[in-house]
């Protein structure tokens, strides 16, 4: 049976946090998902998963979603593939986790705040030069909300990812580093092992106030719990 205290996945209607919202479905834990269009939502969703509607930009609609949830997954963030303005850019990837850190705290929130960010954010690149032009300085606001996201106190696991690919998860070794990566094409992962290495760290003790990096390797896949049982938590 489904744990009753739902796990509220932010950004949950496309992408990767739509895969992670799959797999944690099939791990059976309750899902809640925050959808500015909660009918368009529920055709994609799985069957099950309770649709709350609000919107990052609107803080007044959040804590609806927010109360009562176990732990929180945000995926959110300006669309990919295609030029955002940096008012859009600000109002998503850095006004949009101020707004979510605030109703948590308004509505007593004691689980976990698990981040999707983006390798780049502390390595500079070619390819991260690139992404901030095409999405206005996304990874400089996104560099602020790791920073937010700690000064909040609240209990927080932070993942950065390289490239996304749409191929089938289990099939490579999953590769767990604190070291800062660059962004680039030679780091990449499919969403759905995203996914797994999103519902492995929700409740991993280790994963607690750690920074890490994912990215597919060579290999069959490991023991994914283990890595994540070395990791050192962020310098306070």
């Amino acid at each position: 049976m489904p744990l009753t205290a739902p796990v509220l996945v932010i950004g949950g209607t496309r992408g990767a946090g739509l895969r992670i919202v799959e797999r944690l479905v099939a791990g059976d834990r309750t899902v809640r998902v925050l959808a500015r269009d909660p009918a368009a939502a529920r055709s994609r969703l799985p069957g099950g998963v309770e649709v709350v509607a609000g919107d990052l930009t609107r803080p007044e609609t959040l804590e609806p979603a927010v109360r009562g949830a176990a732990h929180l997954v945000f995926t959110a963030g300006a669309p990919s593939g295609r030029y955002a303005p940096e008012r859009v850019v600000k109002a998503t990837d850095y006004d949009g986790v101020l707004h979510t850190l605030a109703s948590l705290g308004r509505t007593g929130f004691t689980g976990r705040f698990v981040y999707l960010n983006s390798m780049g954010v502390t390595r500079p690149s070619i390819w991260a030069m690139l992404i901030n032009l095409l999405k206005r300085n996304t990874l400089d606001w996104r560099r602020r909300a790791e920073a937010a996201i700690r000064e909040s106190g609240v209990d927080y696991t932070i993942i950065r990812v390289g490239f996304l690919t749409n191929g089938p998860g289990g099939k490579a070794e999953i590769a767990v580093t604190q070291s800062p990566l660059p962004l680039s094409p030679r780091h990449r992962i499919s969403r759905q092992d995203l996914a797994r290495a999103f519902a492995a760290a929700l409740d991993h003790p280790r994963a607690s106030r750690a920074t890490f990096e994912i990215t597919a390797t060579k290999g069959p896949p490991g023991d994914l719990d283990a890595r994540l049982a070395a990791l050192q938590p962020d310098c306070s």
